[in-house]
């Protein structure tokens, strides 16, 4: 079986699909634009692109990523299957050379039709959609799949006591407003906590909560680590997405606890009130014995389920 991914992997969980296909035994060709991203080369470039998108539906850097693709795919064989992730930066033509280079082209939507709009233009020229947004499946009659476990289950992971309780890391955004709220209420409690917040401002208001403020992005490795070291994960929904982050699966590969403002994940099978707290950002209210008592450990098959390896067998239809 061959199989191509075009994606543009700039957090790098993309790539644990590539390698759990390969592990499989299947040939992979694996397509990430992320470093082939466009600059504009002066400041009308940059102008120019302004107006063209809001006017015209054309978008230079687009066009860029696209002339890239199209030259990867004329060279590209006829493939098993072809999953594109998100899909929001192609074109009509690179659609033309996709759909000449497979009889299965897949999407996976990691992103909702609200935060990325464009996707809402491209869907129909997928033989598959899968999402995980819950709202676009129903609207759209898509096929529901998550977010994924990208790392081995069976590894072991450090069981000594955590340096801090609560932590996170997330881009400053509209739920910048979330974290110092959740920062208060931790510190009133007494929790200890680690919370990064990624932006290239400063915040003083957010320092005085002993939330560190970084203008340079940790690795996914950097934020592994520090994820195994809490015993709890909070988790920040972005505004008007109910689909679930990786911060969920890497808690729930890890057997930690999660506090989230995200009240779908209350329809999960993983769901369990003593390890999942889910709180209203507006009225914090967290009952003390979430914080002692023990993670409430999960039937096996239900972890396995949200492995990489299973999503992998749902979207390429394998044994």
């Amino acid at each position: 079986m061959k199989v191509t991914i075009v994606n543009i992997d700039n957090w790098g969980y993309n790539k644990y699909i590539k390698l759990e296909l390969e592990r499989k035994g299947i040939a992979v060709t694996f397509i990430d634009l992320d470093k082939q991203q466009y600059k504009y080369p002066t400041l009308f470039h940059k102008t120019f692109n302004f107006v063209s998108k809001l006017f015209f539906d054309y978008n230079l850097k687009r066009e860029h990523l696209n002339k890239i693709l199209v030259k990867k795919l004329k060279t590209l064989e006829k493939q098993d299957a072809i999953l594109v992730i998100k899909g929001d930066f192609l074109c009509a033509n690179s659609f033309r050379f996709l759909n000449s280079k497979t009889e299965n082209l897949i999407a996976y939507f990691n992103d909702s039709f609200k935060r990325y709009p464009r996707m809402k233009k491209i869907h129909s020229f997928f033989d598959t959609v899968y999402s995980f947004e819950p709202k676009d499946v129903k609207k759209c009659n898509f096929n529901l799949i998550t977010n994924y476990i990208y790392f081995d289950l069976k590894r072991k992971h450090d069981k000594k006591k955590s340096p801090f309780q609560v932590f996170n890391i997330s881009s400053l955004d509209k739920r910048d407003a979330v974290m110092p709220k959740i920062a208060a209420f931790l510190k009133s409690q007494n929790i200890s906590y680690k919370l990064i917040a990624f932006s290239q401002k400063q915040y003083p208001d957010l320092e005085e909560l002993n939330i560190e403020v970084s203008n340079t992005i940790y690795s996914q490795d950097a934020v592994f680590k520090m994820t195994q070291e809490a015993s709890i994960v909070l988790d920040l929904q972005r505004p008007n997405q109910e689909g679930l982050s990786f911060r969920v699966f890497e808690a729930l590969g890890l057997e930690k606890k999660i506090i989230t403002t995200n009240k779908s994940i209350k329809n999960y099978d993983f769901y369990h009130p003593n390890n999942i707290a889910i709180i209203d950002s507006d009225a914090i209210e967290i009952p003390a014995s979430f914080f002692s008592t023990p993670y409430e450990k999960l039937d096996a098959e239900i972890v396995k389920k949200y492995h990489v390896s299973s999503w992998v067998n749902q979207v390429f239809g394998l044994g």
